[in-house]
């Protein structure tokens, strides 16, 4: 399978381009900079899409930072300008890709308490809800031309290194770790290593549409630091109070650390798709002491 992916240069994109290659499909990634098997934006061209079988979009402005009008600017534009270029140039090949793998996010859905969401739960009302929506609408076009396309909404990615699970550790280790707010937010997860397993089974498979990409065992955000303290033998007790992250961090902080997402993995259960990091504690063990 020759496989196209935006974003090839990040978390996701990189460990999925690795997952490919190694079972013998041919990658070529797109990103601002050439390199060996990977082309800039500028390349790409409606021929060009002729060659690959399945395009995985993951392109977009990190949501990490405050977010500044610029910065929440460059979010929404960073995903959907890229979007409506991709779709635009699939449904403009004369031999398009049968498949468009369009990524997007929990926040989709909003803060939503204890609520459990699956892939029918509506649309949320907070920024970061009309960024996923505006994102996912964008793909319509390559639907519209009877081509499959899969929403995975990615929920917090666990992964060694400098990102969620990094920011977390540090302060874990810092004995900074502990309640955020109320501590009874809900946050749903899963690994680097299943979200890839995901994609790949996405990409193998005729599911398409929203996919929750999350194990079936989301964690509210007190257990989650107490866990987390377990595994790196700290204390995670000590609270810190909602209105200090908004002062701190703005909406980002709210959006990021307060907001409860509650998601239930229900379009890949129904298909058969088994996480092997189903367990948060064996898994942040796995992932920080490799």
């Amino acid at each position: 399978m020759k496989v196209l992916i935006t974003g090839v240069t990040g978390l996701i994109g990189s460990a999925l381009r690795d997952a490919l290659q190694l079972r013998g499909d041919d990658v070529t990634g797109v990103s601002r900079s050439a390199a060996d098997g990977v082309i800039t934006w500028g390349d790409l061209t409606p021929e060009l899409m002729s060659d690959f079988d399945v395009v995985v979009n993951l392109a977009g402005e990190s949501i990490a930072g405050r977010w500044t009008k610029s910065k929440k600017e460059k979010i929404m534009a960073s995903r959907v300008d890229s979007t409506v270029s991709i779709a635009q140039l699939i449904t403009e090949s004369e031999n398009p890709p049968t498949c468009l793998v369009q990524a997007s996010a929990a926040g989709f859905y909003g803060s939503c308490g204890d609520h459990v969401l699956d892939e029918q739960s509506p649309v949320g009302k907070e920024f970061l809800a009309e960024v996923c929506e505006r994102w996912e609408a964008a793909a319509t076009p390559v639907a519209e031309a009877g081509l499959r396309v899969v929403l995975p909404r990615f929920s917090i990615v666990l992964a060694k290194g400098p990102g969620a699970l990094g920011r977390l550790s540090l302060l874990t280790r810092l004995c900074l770790g502990g309640p955020l707010g109320s501590g009874r937010q809900w946050w749903s997860w899963v690994s680097l290593e299943d979200t890839v397993r995901a994609l790949l089974f996405l990409m193998d498979s005729e599911i398409s549409g929203p996919v929750n990409v999350a194990t079936d065992s989301p964690q509210q955000q007190k257990k989650f630091a107490s866990v987390l303290g377990k595994v790196l033998r700290r204390p995670a007790f000590l609270p810190t109070p909602g209105i200090a992250l908004r002062l701190g961090l703005g909406e980002m902080g709210k959006a990021l650390l307060l907001d409860s997402m509650r998601l239930k993995p229900a379009v890949l259960s129904e298909n058969g798709f088994e996480f092997k990091d189903a367990g948060l504690q064996d898994t942040l063990e796995r992932i920080l002491k490799s």
